[in-house]
C-alpha cells in the first residue's frame, strides 16, 4: 500500500465535498503530528512512536514542533537549531521562552516562524 499518497487523496476528497478535515483528526489531520509542549520534543523527532500512535512517514509526514504558550526551553533550543539561529546564551533562551509564551497568550495561536525570528532579534539585540 502507499499510505504516504493517503493525505494528498483525503485532500482532494474534502475538496470535492467542501469538508475540511479536522486539524486534529487521526492520521490525516495536519496538526496531528505536532507538539507545542516543551516535554517529549526530543521524541517528536527522535522516536515518533512515543509521542504518536503512528509513525509520521507512514502517511508521508514529519513530526513538527511549533511555538506558543505550552512552549518550554526544549523547545526554544529546537526552533533555534531548526532555524541556524547561533550565538544565543542559555539567560536569552529563558528571555525568548518567556516573550514566546506572552506572543502565544496574546495571539490565542501559535507563533511562525517568522514571528519567533523576530523575537529572538528583539531579545539578542537588548
Amino acid at each position: 500500500y502507499r499510505l504516504d499518497k493517503l493525505p494528498e487523496l483525503a485532500d482532494l476528497v474534502s475538496g470535492i465535498a467542501n469538508i475540511p478535515i479536522a486539524r486534529n483528526k487521526p492520521v490525516l489531520g495536519h496538526g496531528n503530528f505536532i507538539r507545542e509542549s516543551g516535554i517529549g520534543i526530543q521524541y517528536v523527532m527522535h522516536d515518533p512512536l512515543v509521542m504518536f500512535g503512528t509513525h509520521p512517514a507512514l502517511t508521508g509526514r514529519s513530526g513538527q514542533v511549533v511555538l506558543g504558550k505550552k512552549s518550554g526551553k526544549a523547545s526554544i533550543q529546537y526552533k533555534l537549531e531548526e532555524l541556524s539561529i547561533d550565538g544565543v546564551s542559555e539567560e536569552q533562551v529563558g528571555e525568548i521562552l518567556a516573550v514566546v509564551k506572552d506572543k502565544g497568550i496574546a495571539k490565542k495561536d501559535i507563533l511562525t516562524d517568522a514571528e519567533f525570528v523576530d523575537l529572538v532579534w528583539e531579545v539578542t539585540a537588548r
